[in-house]
This record gives structure tokens, C-alpha cells and sequence, in this order.
């Protein structure tokens, strides 16, 4: 007995399954790499949906009101650090919205009054949100005929 291989025909249908193989499987390979791409180098709000924000400069009005709201949070926070340590009496206000900086850095001056007193509170800036109270640590708080009532020791 004879054996006899595949006719023209069903070979031209096997080499067309084995192109139809490798077109899937290298699709499937450009699709993954299309996905892992996606997911790695997409910009952070656009895999939240959230809308992006765009950038844009702010006048020197909007700066400078940025500014003083920063100065008033660290200042109001020192101030009432200060209070809750009892360094000072409750009833003592900022005295100004301005700010003085120091020679060591992150550390800001802020002036406080009672009205019949005033004092400066040294404070040190250790992270971004003023909000939070672990932000702003008392480093002084002084007397404005310089009497040291408190300061932290490093």
C-alpha cells in the first residue's frame, strides 16, 4: 500500500489556518503591549475620570492673595498651637497678616497680641498642608520686650 500526502487543496487550507494562527496570536501580543502602554504612561486623572486640569499662570493679584491666605493659615496655626500648650492666653489675635522669615529654614516669625501684649511665635513648616496641625510646630514664643516664654529644644 501507497500512502499519499495532502492534496493542493488541503494544503493551501492548512497554511491559511497557520496564517490565521500566527495573525491572532501576534494581534494579541500588540493589543497586550497596547494595554500595559496605556495603563503606564496614561496621565494620572485620566485613568480616574476625573477632568483635567489645565494649567494656566496666575495674575500677581491671585499670587499675592495666595500668599497671604498661606500666611494667615500658618500663622493662625502657630497661634493656636501656642494657645493649647497654654504659652499664651486664649484670647490673643494676629496682629498682623505679615509674615517675617528667619536665617534657618522653613521656620516663619508671625506677630500676635492680646491688646495689652504682644509676642512673636516662631513656627517651623514641616509639610505642604497647613491644615493639618502636624505642619506647623512652635518652635518660640517671646515677648515683645524680648522675655522668652517658651522655646522647644532641638
Amino acid at each position: 500500500m501507497s500512502q499519499q500526502g495532502p492534496d493542493a487543496a488541503s494544503q493551501a487550507r492548512l497554511r491559511r489556518e497557520w496564517q490565521a494562527a500566527i495573525a491572532i496570536i501576534v494581534g494579541g501580543f500588540i493589543v497586550a503591549a497596547l494595554v500595559a502602554a496605556y495603563f503606564t504612561w496614561a496621565p494620572a486623572g485620566f485613568l480616574s475620570g476625573e477632568p483635567a486640569r489645565v494649567a494656566r499662570q496666575r495674575t500677581p493679584e491671585e499670587r499675592q492673595q495666595a500668599d497671604t491666605m498661606a500666611t494667615i493659615a500658618l500663622c493662625t496655626s502657630a497661634l493656636e498651637t501656642a494657645k493649647s500648650f497654654g504659652i499664651i492666653p486664649s484670647y490673643t489675635k494676629l496682629a498682623s497678616t505679615g509674615l517675617q522669615t528667619t536665617d534657618v529654614q522653613g521656620r516663619y516669625v508671625c506677630l500676635v497680641t492680646t491688646g495689652a501684649a504682644k509676642y512673636t511665635v516662631a513656627a517651623d513648616l514641616l509639610c505642604r498642608d497647613l491644615r493639618s496641625k502636624r505642619c506647623v510646630n512652635v518652635f518660640s514664643v517671646t515677648r515683645d520686650d524680648g522675655s522668652v516664654l517658651y522655646q522647644r529644644h532641638s
